[in-house]
């Protein structure tokens, strides 16, 4: 914990000078999409692809995190896929430029309430990472919905275009062998969809995978694993010699799809465009979805600068053009020498925004005791946690952006820029004598959000330019003292 104490008085104000310290712009610009699902608040920063395109109808029966299942991200889809015109369930983040995205699943079937770690039973109930560009449509579907609607579907004001699908995904489950552990791995380039699936190196009792999707230019690598301690299998490689690469654009919505019951939907499927879309609008509520994902976390970072995309299509792969699946021995990650060092688990990186700062403010060395959050190695006052949450230098004493404090139009006021999104608590206390105690006035959590208000006379205002917090509470007292607390 760390404290900055500001004194006011009707007659005194307390001034600092403030020099920006621009080293959090080298950290990894992806990582704080990354999470952890600790914390019911971050579903608000996923999107839902449905509400995006305006489809209206969920997806999904239920969609929480750390409610549920603790520390999970908990979706219980409804019968949905993803083919062709079909549109399944999306929840994600958008993405511009490289990436490498993590993340570990749990599959558990519906069909047995006893033992949900049974195998789906139903075609084509699978979990996993998806890729997909986004679409101009904001109003897929008449509102309100009419079963009468005929094709084209603009003639009731919506903006769906077809053959407009565009993505790649991995995913785990049980896929055309029902009751069978299986990933499956699909390509669609404008509505035209190729995919395979298989279970060679597929552990049948275990429920859970690891996944992992890079993406440099336009080259997409998919990797799989099947225990903590199971070598990465290097699945796929987009463009390949029989797989046509979607039509992507520098941003992309990367995030969770889950899936399940193609018995309902593949009706809608052979019935072309027009029963399609009415699936995609209403998913039938009368199919039997049998899947439930549990997603332990997603992880974000941009790919080492070392990772180019000659060095991906250099990777060797899994999947056999000959055949249209994956080879009987998996090629392993370790088999691509330049690009080992750079993906799997060196690249399943936690996100840790504390550590990330300390790795590049200490050289690389974020465990020296120079470096720990108490320790104070320019000795100006401020411990490393509050020169991380004002985005001062650690090791520059003249470098201290403080906040300051004022009075004005009898309020007391409190201001300071945080440089970080996420990563600490951050608590403003007043207390109009020492001896007394100290009061929180307004906090914002650890992961980020708006500024929560707990004096009523109090006011937050945040320069969306600046990001600056100004703190307003009328000056009732002769004198109040104020601190920023930063905790984690």
């Amino acid at each position: 914990m760390s404290l900055q104490p500001i004194r006011f008085r009707i007659t005194i104000l307390l001034c600092s000078l403030i020099v920006l310290h621009t080293s959090l712009a080298l950290a990894d610009d992806l990582a704080p999409l990354s999470d952890e699902f600790s914390n019911a608040s971050t579903f608000s920063k996923w999107q839902d692809l449905g509400v995006v395109e305006g489809w209206t109808t969920p997806s999904y029966e239920i969609a929480d995190i750390n409610t549920s299942e603790p520390g999970h991200f908990h979706l219980v889809p409804g019968p949905n896929t993803w083919f062709a015109h079909l549109r399944g369930l999306l929840m994600f983040k958008e993405v511009t430029g490289d990436f490498v995205v993590t993340a570990k699943f749990r599959v558990l079937s519906r069909h047995n309430a006893a033992d949900p770690t049974e195998v789906p039973n139903r075609s084509f109930s699978l979990t996993g990472i998806f890729i997909h560009g986004p679409r101009n449509i904001t109003q897929a579907a008449p509102d309100p919905y009419r079963t009468d609607a005929v094709w084209p579907p603009g003639d009731f004001g919506s903006d769906y275009v077809e053959n407009t699908e565009n993505y790649i995904f991995l995913s785990y489950g049980s896929a055309g062998n029902p009751g069978t552990r299986q990933f499956e791995i699909k390509a669609t380039r404008n509505s035209s969809s190729q995919l395979y699936f298989d279970s060679t190196g597929i552990d049948q009792n275990e429920t859970e995978v690891w996944l992992q999707l890079v993406r440099v230019g336009d080259t997409v690598v998919c990797l799989r694993k099947h225990g903590e301690s199971e070598p990465w299998i290097v699945e796929n490689r987009y463009p390949n010699a029989v797989h046509h690469f979607p039509v992507f654009g520098d941003t992309l919505q990367v995030g969770i799809t889950a899936y399940t019951d193609w018995e309902t939907a593949a009706p809608f499927n052979a019935g072309g465009l027009q029963t399609s879309y009415h699936f995609n609008y209403a998913p039938p509520t009368d199919g039997m979805p049998d899947l439930i994902s549990q997603v332990d976390y997603f992880r974000f970072r941009r790919p080492d600068p070392a990772l180019t995309e000659l060095v991906l299509q250099g990777m060797s792969t899994s999947f056999n053009p000959a055949t249209n699946t994956t080879a009987a021995t998996p090629v392993e990650l370790s088999e691509s020498l330049n690009a080992a060092p750079y993906l799997g688990d060196n690249a399943n990186i936690e996100y840790a925004p504390y550590t990330d700062w300390a790795t590049i403010e200490f050289g690389g060395n974020p465990d020296s005791p120079d470096a720990q959050p108490t320790a104070d190695p320019d000795g100006d006052g401020l411990s490393n946690l509050l020169e991380f949450a004002l985005g001062s230098d650690p090791e520059s004493i003249i470098d201290t952006m403080v906040p300051v404090g004022s009075l004005s139009g009898g309020d007391y006021t409190y201001q300071f820029t945080p440089s970080i999104t996420d990563g600490a608590d951050l608590i403003i206390q007043s207390v109009s004598d020492l001896s007394g105690t100290w009061q929180p006035v307004a906090s914002r959590p650890l992961e980020g959000g708006d500024w929560i208000i707990h004096d009523g006379d109090a006011a937050i205002q945040v320069n969306e330019t600046t990001d600056e917090v100004t703190l307003t509470l009328p000056a009732t007292d002769p004198q109040s003292f104020f601190r920023l607390q930063v905790s984690q």
